[in-house]
């Protein structure tokens, strides 16, 4: 990650806070649907170490190198979007929508 982006982040999460941040993991200023989050990993602009892994890794850059040119990106988001469409979402008390990402909602009291 480059060092100004760091700074960025320590500023914005600082380590002990009580408070959740939002920071956008696609870091363009404007709101389109596009491939720059690619160009922004191959410029060392990650966010989460994961997503910079995938920049660096022999086996995934060139995929990444392919949707930051643009190459098949709409056919490819397309595709993805089918996929989590047929994920079987958890409804009712069978799942539960987290009041803070940090931990799991208390368990109801019977």
């Amino acid at each position: 990650m480059k060092p100004f982006l760091a700074n960025e982040l320590r500023i914005r999460c600082p380590s002990n806070t009580t408070v959740d941040s939002t920071v956008k993991l696609d870091q363009n200023p404007f709101p389109f649907l596009d491939n720059s989050y690619y160009m922004q990993i191959l410029s060392n602009r990650g966010v989460l170490r994961i997503d910079q892994e995938l920049a660096m890794h022999p086996l995934t850059r060139p995929i990444v190198m392919n949707l930051a040119r643009g190459f098949d990106f709409p056919t490819k988001f397309g595709a993805a979007m089918l996929k989590m469409g047929a994920i079987q979402v958890l409804t009712g008390t069978q799942g539960e929508i987290r009041t803070s990402c940090r931990a799991t909602n208390r368990p109801p009291f019977p």
